[in-house]
Order: C-alpha cells, then structure tokens, then sequence
C-alpha cells in the first residue's frame, strides 16, 4: 500500500515524508541502535532508502538526478542510526550502576580500556571489525574514556555531532 502513495499526486511531500518515517523508517530501522554494521550493510540500508527517497520524490530513472541532490532532501540511514546508538549509550551510561545493562556496559568500556583481557587474546574470525562501543566512540571522533566522562552531562553529549563520514 505504502508504494502506491508514492505514485498519487494528492499528498503533499510533507505528508509523503510523515508516511515515510513513519511507517517505513521505523519498521526498517527497529532495533538498528544495537546493530554492529559493516560497510556492505550500511550499503545496503543506504541504496534501499535512496530508492524509496527517488519514488517519494517522483524522480524518475532518466532524470539524471545524483544522489547528493536528492539526500539533500532527506537524512541519510547511516546518521539516523549514529544517532540512535549515540542516544542508547548515553542512556544506559546514565542508569543507575546497579542495573545489568549499566554494569554490561562498563565492563566493556574497562576491558577495552586495557584492563581484563590477555595479549594472546583474539577475536573468532568472521565477527565484525568493531564492536557496538567502539562504532559509538567513532562516529563522534573521542576517545572511549572521553565518551565515558561526557556523557554523564546530557546536554554535552547530544551537542557532540558525527564526524564526517563516520556516521
């Protein structure tokens, strides 16, 4: 159904954009602050909502329209799901120290912090490269113990914004 109001003329784009983010950002990006992507699922997510974002926009295939003209007009996957994990870190850093998320969290921050794990150590193959903490630590360009720190004062944490093409 959602493909065939793309097609009408009658919504606005601004009503077309509420559908989108709606019913079709929130079921494509449900649970996505706790993925670990790598560069071909970010690939994926991308061309999946650039298509949508060219028949929201009735842009047609011959148009010759870029890519950068049309995310102009909307948000890119990659920064919505940045910030999405950014906000899941500051949240569960904020919990109280008792709760398991809480105390999950900090053991991986200590282990990665140098503390806990051997030097003969080393990680199955096939796993992703990074893991959910250190994709939340590069995407806004701090180190692991400066994200710890920060993010205990909210309104720092949410003024930090990605860094390039590390979203």
């Amino acid at each position: 159904m959602v493909c065939c109001v793309w097609r009408q003329s009658w919504p606005s784009n601004t009503t077309k954009s509420r559908i989108y983010n709606s019913c079709v950002l929130s079921s494509l990006l449900d649970a996505s602050e706790t993925w670990t992507l790598l560069k071909a699922d970010i690939a994926k997510l991308e061309a999946f909502h650039m298509t949508n974002q060219r028949r929201r926009l009735d842009i047609l295939w011959y148009e010759f329209v870029t890519n950068v003209e049309v995310a102009t007009l909307s948000q890119l996957i990659n920064e919505a799901i940045s910030r999405r994990r950014h906000s899941l870190f500051g949240r569960v850093r904020r919990m109280d120290q008792a709760a398991p998320a809480h105390q999950a969290l900090h053991l991986s921050v200590t282990s990665r912090q140098g503390s806990g794990q051997s030097d003969t150590w080393r990680r199955q193959p096939g796993r992703p490269r990074k893991c959910w903490v250190e994709q939340v630590v590069t995407s806004r360009g701090l180190s692991l113990s400066d994200a710890w720190s920060v993010v205990t004062d909210r309104s720092a944490w949410r003024a930090l914004r990605p860094v390039d093409g590390q979203a």
